[in-house]
């Protein structure tokens, strides 16, 4: 197998495993909050314990040099020395709602370090996957030129659909509205007033797996903006943004900060480091470009 096939093997053996942690456990123990983590969250215990499943996984891959997570404070280094990837995770995406039995996810971000041995940007990443915990356990998954989405069936993750493009246009906006006195895009509300004049509809999941999941297959537009209070957003741009963004792009969607793309923005010399990002499919790009 190559690197891409094994990578997405050990993704769907986490993702089973915590698949299997939703399933069987009380989700009022597991959406538990038990304090912070480095980046000023609030963690819960399922967080912990997906963490160090992925965490011990990935470590013991003779594929993987280094791993960063948002639940731990600095980058890990394996006992591969030479090793081709550092994998970024967020091992619960949107663990507020654990407790609610709502969708959360996984994040996968796979980097490729350049003949210095050096991350650049999100140019870096060679492939990225999320997974979500839903009425069925999914993972989306991209390399290069390609976006593939898997089903877990009978205990074993089967490919249901392959070379996934996002619709032209979507018919729902993601936005979390409550905020909208305070962010600090100024031409923000007027782009949702043209959403609304054109009779869009709005969605919010409030995990972004979720909520990126639907952009990706049926269109539209998600907008987690920094606002007065988290002036540089509130996605991780390394285990979070980054990825997702990739597979926006191999989808044929677009993915920025409000300025610039996301896969372009320098690598953070902070694991934990902060973005706003604004996912759309093409018709809506356009649409707020105007």
């Amino acid at each position: 197998m190559g690197d891409y096939d094994v990578l997405l093997k050990i993704f769907m053996i986490c993702c089973h495993y915590i698949t299997n942690l939703l399933r069987n456990g009380n989700l009022l123990e597991m959406g538990d909050e038990i304090g912070n983590n480095t980046s000023g969250d609030l963690v819960k215990q399922l967080d912990m314990d997906a963490n160090d499943y992925i965490k011990n996984t990935l470590l013991n891959c003779n594929l993987v040099k280094a791993i960063t997570s948002e639940e731990e404070e600095v980058i890990l280094y394996s006992r591969f020395k030479n090793a081709p990837y550092m994998i970024s995770f967020d091992p619960i995406d949107g663990s507020s709602n654990i407790k609610s039995n709502i969708t959360v996810g996984t994040i996968f971000g796979v980097y490729k370090y350049d003949n210095n041995n050096n991350i650049i940007s999100g140019r870096n990443l060679f492939m990225s996957a999320y997974s979500l915990y839903g009425s069925s356990s999914q993972i989306m998954v991209s390399k290069l030129n390609n976006v593939s989405l898997y089903s877990l069936i009978n205990k074993e993750y089967k490919l249901i659909k392959d070379n996934i493009i996002i619709p032209n246009k979507g018919k729902i906006y993601a936005i979390n509205e409550s905020n909208k006195h305070i962010f600090t895009d100024n031409k923000l509300n007027k782009f949702v007033d043209i959403l609304i004049k054109n009779k869009y509809t709005q969605r919010w999941v409030g995990s972004l797996v979720a909520d990126a999941h639907r952009t990706i297959l049926q269109g539209g537009v998600f907008i987690y903006p920094a606002n007065m209070k988290n002036t540089e957003g509130k996605i991780r741009l390394l285990y979070e943004a980054y990825p997702i963004a990739f597979i926006f792009e191999q989808a044929d969607g677009h993915a920025t900060n409000g300025e610039i793309n996301i896969l372009d923005i320098t690598f953070p010399n902070k694991v934990h480091k902060r973005t706003p990002i604004y996912l759309y499919s093409k018709n809506e790009f356009l649409l707020h470009d105007k």
